[in-house]
């Protein structure tokens, strides 16, 4: 009998250790994937009421962007932007586009930004053809001349006034494409 109740105290117990093994594992599993998504990332360095002024090959001025503030996150390669304003001069058009936002993001050294939060991009000064987007949410290819939205946008001209969702516009051509939903009114110049 004695034999019996040691083999069973001898299961009970490597039941035990193995369920306690098992426990510890997923704990400590569980524990370390809480970590790493509270993981902050630190930024390396940051910039206050700074401007950034991008060259094209031939040294002739591409782009200025000014910000509140510029936060660079190197693991992402990213700078994030308050209150961004920017100008990209367009050599080919001999044209300038101006803009501003109330946030950004500059990706892969100035490839790609994306602006959100009261966007405003103009051509300006321009009098033959000025327009004006507004929208929550644009992104800007300046290497391209191109800007994309998925949000509303307004599109103000000189004559006309035109809403949608969606859009394409290359910079150097004026040329828009509204992808969904327009509506717009044009009026005549007066004499």
């Amino acid at each position: 009998m004695s034999a019996l109740i040691k083999g069973r105290w001898l299961y009970i117990n490597l039941m035990t250790l193995g369920l306690s093994t098992v426990f510890f594992w997923w704990w400590q599993q569980t524990t370390q994937k809480d970590m790493a998504s509270e993981t902050k990332w630190i930024p390396d360095y940051y910039l206050t009421n700074a401007t950034l002024s991008q060259y094209n090959e031939n040294g002739e001025l591409f782009s200025n962007i000014s910000a509140l503030r510029f936060t660079h996150i190197q693991e992402f390669n990213s700078t994030d932007m308050v209150k961004p304003r920017f100008n990209i001069y367009l050599r080919d058009a001999d044209t300038a586009w101006f803009g501003k936002a109330d946030e950004g993001l500059i990706l892969d050294s100035g490839a790609q930004i994306n602006l959100s939060g009261n966007a405003l991009v103009t051509n300006g000064p321009d009098l033959s053809s000025p327009l004006t987007l507004t929208t929550q949410s644009l992104r800007l290819f300046p290497k391209q001349n191109y800007a994309v939205s998925d949000d509303k946008v307004t599109l103000t001209g000189k004559y006309s006034h035109l809403t949608g969702t969606g859009m394409q516009l290359t910079l150097d051509t004026q040329r828009l494409l509204f992808l969904h939903q327009v509506k717009g009114t044009q009026s005549a110049p007066r004499n």
